[in-house]
């Protein structure tokens, strides 16, 4: 019934995490009872169990990277809210990788929310016939996904600026790093000034010229090979899209970035866009609400910066009440107090009434900043109160509980986090 044989033969050298004939897999527990039924599934169709490992949310991307994994049977029975879990997990783990939840929760919502994340699950408890069956037409899938076309699509994020010089490109790349490198999440930072910017400085790249595209790929004959090598590799978990101008322009190089996102999606959790208000080109909120899933709006704390801010939110919220719409955009309000408060003309009570809008994060003014970053230190992993924000703004990007009775910024108080 498992018929793994098929599958991916060329990883089969992976002999501790990999079954004997083919797929490499492995299962998170909580309880013994699912940790002994899977194995004897396996066991019962003559294949080898996957590596079975405690249940902790936190390692749960690290263990799939370190095993090769491309089936995983993730244990949620008992979990207090099994949706909100997987949508925590769907923001950490590979888009490659084929993911199984069990669950105790019988509710037809529970299914179609973790579809919709592109995640397989199975009501607890299961028949080991059951169970046996359910995990081949997993296997078949992922079988027919290897083509990339049935994958998860990656989280795209936008970081708009209402003006120029408040702080996007530090945002982006702090956000970038936090969550490449804190979170164990794979992103693809997108660099939409195609003149000059200081994102490649920020990310910590040194000589990175702009990639000029030749006369084929301005119309429009790019695929997914060719779509790679338009990408600098930061990190493991962190790579960088950055488009130079030549002859086109930059509206031309909008079109094209957003082809080859289309490309990328579908491997890396997060595609996370500078849209500085320094680009040589409007970014309207039609293109913000038709291509990002959330959008980071930030403004400084002036009087003309407030009228512009609440424009755009004007524009965002009726495009977003239209019948017709195909999906959901979060927008998340940041006020960035990058100059000394005597320069401030508003506060943040006024901003808050006049746009009756919350903000959400607030970054404080800290002398300290551009000394930390010219001795190449990520404010994000840093004690500072600017760092202690990005990670907020994180937690909020990606579904996490903020504490609401301590100091702590993340709460890890779910079942199974430890």
């Amino acid at each position: 019934m498992l018929d793994f044989g098929e599958l991916l033969r060329k990883d089969s050298q992976h002999v501790q995490s990999t079954v004997s004939d083919g797929i490499s897999s492995i299962q998170c527990f909580r309880s013994n009872d699912v940790k002994n039924l899977v194995e004897e599934t396996f066991r019962f169709d003559g294949h080898p169990p996957p590596i079975a490992l405690p249940y902790k949310f936190k390692d749960v991307a690290n263990q799939i990277e370190e095993h090769h994994a491309q089936l995983v049977v993730i244990d949620l029975c008992g979990c207090p809210d099994t949706i909100k879990e997987s949508k925590q997990l769907s923001s950490r783990l590979p888009t490659s990788v084929s993911v199984v939840v069990l669950g105790d929760v019988d509710s037809i919502s529970v299914v179609r929310e973790l579809k919709a994340l592109g995640f397989y699950y199975l009501l607890w408890p299961v028949e080991k016939i059951e169970l046996a069956e359910f995990v081949q037409s997993v296997v078949s899938r992922h079988i027919a996904a290897s083509n990339f076309k049935n994958r998860r699509r990656a989280k795209r994020v936008g970081i708009v600026g209402i003006r120029g010089g408040i702080g996007c490109s530090l945002l982006t790349s702090e956000l970038a790093w936090f969550l490449s490198h804190e979170k164990q999440t794979s992103c693809l930072v997108v660099d939409h000034n195609y003149m000059s910017s200081s994102l490649d400085i920020l990310l910590g790249l040194k000589n990175r010229d702009k990639r000029t595209i030749n006369d084929s790929e301005v119309t429009g004959d790019i695929d997914a090979t060719s779509a790679k090598t338009l990408v600098t590799k930061v990190s493991n978990r962190l790579d960088y899209l950055a488009l130079g101008l030549q002859e086109e322009r930059s509206i031309d190089l909008l079109d094209i970035n957003d082809l080859v996102i289309s490309h990328l999606s579908n491997e890396t959790n997060f595609v996370i866009d500078d849209y500085s208000a320094s680009v040589g080109f409007d970014v309207s909120p039609h293109v913000i609400n038709a291509s990002l899933d959330i959008a980071v709006i930030m403004m400084e704390p002036t009087i003309s910066c407030l009228r512009e801010t609440s424009a755009m939110l004007g524009k965002l919220k009726k495009l977003m009440e239209e019948p017709d719409k195909t999906k959901s955009l979060r927008i998340l309000l940041v006020l960035n107090q990058h100059r000394a408060s005597r320069f401030s003309s508003v506060n943040v009570s006024e901003i808050e009434k006049y746009l009756d809008h919350k903000i959400d994060i607030e970054f404080p003014y800290e002398i300290s900043i551009e000394e930390n970053l010219l001795n190449g230190v990520h404010l994000s992993t840093g004690k500072s109160k600017f760092g202690d924000q990005v990670r907020r703004l994180c937690a909020l990007m990606i579904g996490e509980d903020l504490s609401q009775t301590s100091k702590r910024l993340f709460s890890f108080s779910m079942l199974g986090r430890k």
